[in-house]
């Protein structure tokens, strides 16, 4: 992989959206983790480890609150910082009816901008598993989301169309080029990712292709530019 430049991506499903709380699904969920990054990640290993934050605890005068602290020096593709404010947004976007992943936040009942780069999610009681659960729960830039008219996840299940189910702007590893749903989705590598130095990523283009058919799925692979995974 350490001389790969464009990796083919091909499964026989679609994701179903570029918004990041709208579907909890598997090819959604892995294609929004290559341009969107959760509070926690998990490595090879299933381990829990660093993303947008840096640490988290549980606080020391509330055991039904964690204290994360973020990582700083954090950008989105389009240049604005990552700060607390777009924790607090994203999670209670995250919590909205119409999102997919409600579930996994329904034990928190506030989220609470401590400074800056630290923030306290307030629960209903003791939640040791509140980490774990944000592993698949994006941050999205409080600023675009407002200017675009996407405050509010997607209502996928009602045929809702929306400015985040068409275009992204994340911290991830990769930027979005362009989509054409159901025909290709097109990435590059994020220069100015802040995980370059600890995550070096060989792949400058991802260019992934639902591809419902088995047989043709074979051809790709045959084929003189072949599908990588």
């Amino acid at each position: 992989m350490a001389d790969a430049a464009t990796l083919r991506w091909a499964r026989t499903q679609e994701a179903l959206t570029l918004d990041p709380h709208a579907q909890n699904e598997g090819p959604t969920t892995t294609l929004a983790h290559q341009m969107y990054e959760p509070l926690v990640m998990r490595d090879h290993t299933g381990a829990m480890v660093p993303a947008l934050a840096t640490g988290w605890a549980p606080s020391a005068s509330n055991a039904s609150a964690w204290i994360f602290t973020l990582r700083r020096g954090v950008t989105y593709h389009d240049g604005a910082a990552f700060t607390a404010d777009d924790v607090v947004f994203s999670l209670n976007r995250a919590r909205h009816p119409d999102s997919n992943y409600k579930e996994l936040l329904s034990s928190v009942v506030d989220v609470v901008k401590l400074d800056d780069h630290t923030v306290s999610i307030l629960t209903d009681g003791p939640n040791p598993i509140l980490p774990a659960n944000l592993t698949n729960v994006m941050m999205m830039d409080q600023g675009w989301a407002q200017a675009n008219g996407a405050e509010k996840p997607q209502n996928y299940a009602a045929g809702e169309d929306g400015f985040a189910a068409r275009h992204v702007n994340g911290t991830g590893p990769y930027v979005l080029v362009s989509r054409e749903p159901d025909t290709k989705t097109v990435l590059r590598r994020n220069e100015a990712y802040w995980g370059l130095s600890e995550f070096p990523l060989d792949v400058t283009e991802i260019i992934f292709t639902p591809i419902k058919n088995p047989a043709t799925r074979v051809e790709g692979k045959l084929a003189e530019a072949p599908i990588g995974l």
